[in-house]
């Protein structure tokens, strides 16, 4: 099945959905400015705000539109001045929503001296060297693994896949592996990479937001999820193969454009791509260094954090030594290195910008009543289902009723229903475990989004059928892994 859509349908149905976006707005904004004359304390209208940033998002909307529109739908609900409008907005830049934004902002600066000093490219081929690429189930291994450490030290699944890609699909296409079957190990490898890296944005929300160290999310939460998506997506992907194997195949003009892309990134390969498996991926003397200061770093600084029992904060001063060391490690020079963290950490600055406006929509939400009026109606029933059923309807929230960043779910998820867990005895660490799967399992499905063809255009394929069952095996094997893990963990 293609992603490709039929020309001239695209223009058509945007310009559909920004009509009904602009009259959902008007009449959110007239209902909104009611309301304020109406009542001190909009309570359940409190929640008007996150409806429409929901709905926006749906009808793909700019997510950073969207919120800034829920914005001042919130300023016109609550009769914010502009003084009072001023003062929050320079409060919410050292929330900790907007330090998660920082974050991650600080980890696509660091991912881009990684790939300019050659250090994440070298890094993957002493991977695939140390598996072995001498067999189709190594190749895949050391795949998949590549793309779990990449991702999970570099925090962004576009992005360190987008390194990986043009040294490991040569390697794949020396064994017939497809395309399809590719993507299918991008995607879950790298998932399963964003889940338990020590600094990912995903790990530094849930660990903040349920107030629990690394290795308290990463032994109930982090590593069960990654090990099930991992091992689902490793199943999935041999499936994938062997019905693609004859019809799905890289051409040979593909190679040699990867070849290109990865002699310009930084890399050295060694080999002409599409070769017999089995030779050594060699990399500079410098490109070496980098990556063992790279990969070293970060792995002492989590080491450190955990003696310490640091908290979320920690991740920004991981990002900017470990950007240092690399560089110097690297060879580059400062100028060199902070035009290359700067034009890294640029490509994500509307996400600090998303986060930083996201911030204020949660606080007039508390001002509203909004948490209070669904804490009295809510509660009775709550109490009376019972902590692990309330953990699972948590965890369809996150993943089908709220749509936009992980992180901002995570935030939203945990503001709205921590005040009704917590009155039901839940511990912070099953509380991880729902934001965990309630923020991440929409990766795999039911419906296909970003991650899944930023994946599959990665691997130059477009079979979206093959990426959908890929994905919905990895949402169901997930859906079962958490049933049974809430009630362990309560």
């Amino acid at each position: 099945m293609s992603v490709q859509t039929e020309p001239g349908r695209q223009p058509e149905r945007l310009r559909s959905k920004q009509s009904i976006a602009a009259g959902l707005l008007v009449a959110a904004l007239v209902a909104a400015g009611a309301v304020n004359l109406a009542t001190d304390q909009p309570r359940w209208w409190g929640l008007l705000p996150i409806v429409v940033y929901v709905v926006l998002v749906v009808l793909e909307i700019n997510v950073v539109l969207a919120t800034g529109a829920a914005v001042v739908i919130g300023f016109v609900l609550t009769g914010t001045g502009p003084l009072a409008m001023g003062t929050m907005m320079s409060e919410s830049l050292g929330s900790f929503i907007a330090v998660i934004g920082l974050i991650i902002m600080l980890g696509a600066g660091l991912g881009r001296i990684a790939a300019d000093t050659g250090a994440a490219q070298t890094l993957v081929r002493m991977l695939l060297n140390r598996v072995g690429v001498d067999s189709p189930v190594r190749i895949q291994v050391g795949i998949m693994l590549a793309s779990t450490v990449l991702v999970g030290a570099l925090g962004t699944l576009a992005g360190a896949n987008a390194i990986l890609a043009p040294i490991v699909i040569p390697v794949a296409a020396a064994v017939s592996r497809s395309r399809p079957s590719v993507a299918a190990m991008l995607h879950a490898g790298g998932a399963a990479g964003l889940i338990i890296g020590p600094f990912t944005p995903p790990v530094v929300t849930i660990t903040g937001a349920a107030d629990i160290s690394y290795l308290q999310y990463l032994f109930s939460a982090g590593l069960p999820m990654a090990v099930v998506t991992w091992a689902t997506g490793f199943a999935m992907a041999r499936f994938i193969q062997r019905r693609t194997a004859e019809t799905d195949q890289y051409s040979a003009e593909e190679l040699a454009g990867m070849a290109r892309n990865d002699g310009a990134s930084g890399g050295t390969p060694s080999r002409t791509p599409g070769a017999t498996p089995g030779g050594t991926l060699v990399a500079t003397a410098r490109e070496r260094r980098a990556a063992v200061a790279f990969i070293g770093t970060i792995v002492a600084m989590a080491v450190l954090g955990v003696i310490l029992e640091a908290g979320f904060a920690y991740a920004i001063v991981v990002m900017i030594v470990t950007a240092i060391v690399t560089a110097l490690a690297g060879g580059m020079r400062p100028a060199d290195a902070l035009t290359s963290f700067y034009t890294g950490a640029a490509q994500l600055l509307w996400l600090f910008f998303l986060f930083w406006l996201f911030n204020p929509l949660l606080i007039m939400l508390e001002q509203s009543g909004a948490y209070e009026a669904m804490l009295e109606s809510l509660q009775p029933t709550l109490e009376s289902v019972g902590a692990w059923p309330f953990l699972m309807i948590a965890l369809v929230i996150g993943w089908v009723g709220v749509a936009g960043a992980a992180v901002a779910q995570v935030v939203l998820i945990n503001d709205l229903l921590w005040p009704l867990a917590a009155t039901l005895g839940i511990p912070s660490t099953a509380w991880s475990a729902a934001l965990l799967g309630g923020s991440q399992i929409d990766w795999f499905g039911p419906f296909p989004n970003a991650d899944m063809i930023g994946q599959m255009g990665l691997a130059r394929s477009s079979n979206l059928r093959m990426m959908l069952f890929n994905g919905w095996a990895i949402m169901a094997a997930n859906l079962v892994l958490f049933a049974v893990l809430f009630t362990v963990l309560l």
